[in-house]
């Protein structure tokens, strides 16, 4: 049996997201297809257009057999971070055989020999990277020109999105020393970030294009039904916008003293963000007072989260250093009773199907009790806080709780 991984977010499901499954699945040919998906918040720092359990239906609609959720605290963290968990994830499973991402450089001997850069940290890797940090630059900068003195012009190509995630994936691999082979495919269609329309545009441009109010296109059949559903049963759309309102106040609360206890506070960011909270009128002036070429704009919306819920740099370190404490499933195919049932006999995490049973299920495991009460009361907390800006809801902080799980027959 032949076990496919792929990491996702869905934000929504597009014909990119469609063409990537496929020419996965068509170069591993595996049995079965396991996702981890990201839950109601997202890696850029953003709550999701619509919930996670909409978004599950979106992948077991379109092939995928299994959809575990990512867990919310590495979910909105930066590609390091994100990869640890989404890594962690399939390995803990310990029935996947390869992963395939979609980079923009489809060179996988390239992504692999960064990786390994990045990885065994070189001294004169590090020097450069302190370096290039001391000089003002932004993290992602700092390390690609500092690779680049040690290779190869290819450095560059550190400078897109899915290659810098690629490139993380393949990292954590090998601090795991995974079993997993990692492959890629070349990502086609709009950038990342670009946010026009084109035929196959990002999902950027569609939650743009949402906004606006405009007519969405590229999507596939079925993601765009789902899309209208939820959207006139008055559970979504949610944009980064809504909670804006929040952080502020949250900030204002907090004052500069407060925010230096928070994650990713440093380096004179606390004293950026709360002269900004005293000016700005909404998200965009308060991303433009706070940016600079060190903060980009990403960085700053995922602060601009740890804000929100107050995100202590020892749950971080702690869940990167320990990784994800238990597989939260969310949904599954008529088909993949067999894979789930290998799963639940081989992980090295406790397979969580039923979260009123979670106390009991992860006392019979080697998991880090603690760690995983805490990872999980973020996950809750996380969802109760996007259920509050849906226009439609009945019982908030109980509906993770009694959400049956999504399946496709």
């Amino acid at each position: 049996m032949r076990v496919l991984g792929i990491v996702v977010e869905y934000n929504p499901f597009h014909a990119g997201h469609l063409y990537h499954l496929r020419n996965a699945i068509d170069l591993v040919k595996p049995d079965f297809t396991i996702a981890v998906m990201s839950g109601d918040f997202v890696q850029r720092g953003e709550p999701a257009i619509v919930e996670k359990f909409a978004r599950t239906e979106m992948a077991l609609r379109a092939g995928v057999d299994v959809v575990f959720e990512l867990p919310a605290i590495y979910a909105i963290q930066d590609a390091s971070g994100f990869a640890k968990g989404a890594i962690g994830i399939l390995n803990s499973t310990n029935v996947v055989d390869d992963i395939v991402f979609g980079s923009e450089s489809n060179d996988i001997e390239n992504i692999e020999k960064i990786a390994s850069l990045v990885f065994e940290e070189p001294e004169e890797f590090k020097n450069g990277l302190k370096e290039n940090l001391k000089a003002g630059l932004s993290f992602p900068n700092a390390r690609r020109l500092a690779i680049s003195r040690l290779i190869d012009e290819k450095a560059e190509e550190m400078r897109y999105s899915n290659n810098i995630l690629g490139i993380e994936y393949v990292v954590a691999l090998k601090k795991l020393r995974s079993k997993i082979m990692p492959h890629t495919i070349k990502r086609i269609g709009s950038n990342y970030n670009d946010e026009n329309i084109t035929s196959i545009p990002s999902a950027t441009a569609i939650r743009k294009a949402i906004f606006q109010g405009k007519q969405i296109e590229g999507l596939p059949d079925f993601s765009a039904e789902i899309l209208q559903r939820e959207f006139s049963n008055g559970k979504g759309p949610i944009f980064f916008e809504d909670f804006f309102d929040l952080v502020r106040e949250k900030i204002i609360l907090l004052r500069r003293e407060g925010l230096e206890n928070i994650y990713g506070f440093n380096e004179g960011l606390s004293e950026r963000f709360f002269r900004a909270a005293c000016f700005a009128k909404d998200s965009k002036s308060f991303l433009q007072l706070v940016n600079t070429k060190r903060f980009t704009i990403t960085r700053i919306k995922r602060r601009m989260i740890y804000v929100i819920f107050e995100i202590e740099k020892s749950f971080i370190s702690r869940s990167n250093e320990s990784g994800p404490q238990y597989l939260r499933l969310l949904g599954f195919r008529k088909n993949s009773r067999h894979v789930l049932r290998l799963i639940s006999d081989r992980s090295s995490i406790p397979l969580i199907s039923n979260l009123s049973e979670f106390k009991s299920t992860i006392q019979n495991r080697n998991v880090d009790i603690a760690l995983a009460q805490d990872q999980l009361n973020f996950d809750l907390k996380a969802s109760n806080l996007y259920k509050l800006y849906l226009k439609f809801n009945t019982n908030i902080c109980k509906d993770d709780f009694r959400k049956p799980l999504i399946y496709e027959g």
